[in-house]
């Protein structure tokens, strides 16, 4: 059976494009072992040229609707899911979802996921648009980091400019040493490099200042969730007495101090319970009732450290349809990318891929969802249910 294949939206700018097909196949060889030829993912790539000038102000409407038919390309192509080689077409992710049906990972969640514990003043060095687009600045403040502010806007342009135009590598170099001294003078204690085109520059970078690049955490968690959907396409796991014990064995994930497991042993169901119990979808659940769910479903828990900050479950025959359910991050934890960093894991496991039906319920979360390809119902008056809201209301433990 053919692997899932990877979807790259690249080509903005082109010179890019070469330079983060080389950071997945890296990662590869980095997060499982691939050597041979047949060891790589299928991947489909679309170079789409941007409608962008240096020299004129950003025409958002067609680089919006450029970057819209390059993703509509790869999911007819097939591709399970896109990585967007760009920053700045992150600036529309929203509108951008809406009009496929496949997730597309988020480059600026991802890199701020991946800050070092020490990092606490942090440059973002970034096209202008991006810049200006505050994607970036408002993650990271809401992560709890400060942002540097550093008058270094113009320079990045020239600098960019050079790149593009293939100007001497030595140039090149200067400029980029030139940039990070001034990081360095204006207090920053980390670079985050939120683009494409700079990502070739941080083998220059002085030695003392922690550099985290947005096109390495975008091709890590591509590689991440490829892998997790061919671990589903692998016969050799699916074993004709395969029943509802048998869960099945994939590996804890982990960023900096956060881990996503799904061993039901390190389940913490007191603390699950109680912010169940008191959520309008679930309140007054039984902590025997909210026990017996979590052993029959595919449950995930979210931790920081040994502490359990965030659950999700999922009802599932794992074979054709599922239920997802349940799903919370702690308040003080939230605004961190870990939300989205819990679904994506949600969707990238084995167990729940190829489905013919996943649904879910939500009163205010669609922004979410709708990021992972969930959708209203194409034909709500196909489905019926019975439904008693106060079913815990007089329920013992």
């Amino acid at each position: 059976m053919p692997s899932p294949i990877l979807g790259i939206l690249a080509g903005m700018g082109p010179r890019s494009t070469a330079p983060f097909v080389d950071l997945v196949v890296t990662e590869c060889q980095r997060q499982y072992g691939a050597r041979d030829d047949i060891d790589f993912p299928r991947m489909m790539i679309c170079s789409q040229p941007a409608p962008f000038r240096a020299d004129r102000p950003v025409d958002h409407t067609a680089l919006e609707s450029a970057i819209r038919a390059g993703l509509q390309q790869l999911e007819q192509a097939g591709a399970a899911f896109v990585a967007i080689a760009c920053n700045t077409a992150h600036i529309y992710y929203e509108s951008l979802c809406r009009s496929v049906r496949i997730p597309v990972l988020h480059i600026a969640e991802l890199a701020v996921a991946t800050l070092p514990q020490t990092s606490r003043r942090i440059a973002v060095l970034a096209a202008r648009a991006t810049t200006e687009s505050d994607i970036y600045q408002c993650r990271l403040r809401r992560h709890g980091v400060a942002v540097v502010e550093v008058e270094w806007q113009t320079a990045i342009d020239e600098l960019l400019t050079a790149i593009r135009a293939g100007a001497d590598p030595g140039e090149v170099t200067l400029r980029w040493r030139s940039l990070v001294d001034a990081a360095r003078a204006a207090g920053a204690d980390t670079i985050l490099v939120a683009c494409l085109d700079l990502s070739a520059r941080l083998a220059h970078a002085p030695v003392d200042v922690t550099l985290v690049d947005a096109a390495q955490a975008l091709a890590c968690e591509a590689v991440r969730r490829w892998r997790g959907l061919a671990a589903a396409d692998s016969t050799e796991r699916v074993t004709p007495s395969a029943g509802v014990e048998q869960q099945c064995a994939a590996p804890d994930v982990h960023r900096g101090e956060f881990t996503i497991s799904t061993d039901p042993a390190r389940l913490d169901l007191a603390a699950v319970h109680a912010f169940l119990a008191s959520s309008y979808w679930s309140t007054g659940i039984p902590a025997t009732t909210l026990a017996r769910a979590a052993a029959q479903s595919l449950s995930f828990g979210l931790f920081h450290r040994e502490h359990q900050i965030g659950f999700a479950r999922v009802v599932t025959d794992r074979a054709t349809f599922a239920y997802l359910c349940d799903v919370y991050v702690l308040d003080h934890y939230r605004g961190r990318g870990l939300g989205t960093w819990l679904m994506q894991t949600v969707v990238a496991h084995p167990e729940l891929q190829g489905l013919r039906r996943f649904v879910l319920v939500t009163r205010d979360a669609h922004a979410l969802y709708t990021r992972f390809g969930f959708e209203p119902l194409a034909r709500a008056e196909g489905f019926m249910e019975i439904h008693r809201p106060n079913v815990y209301a007089h329920a013992t433990s």
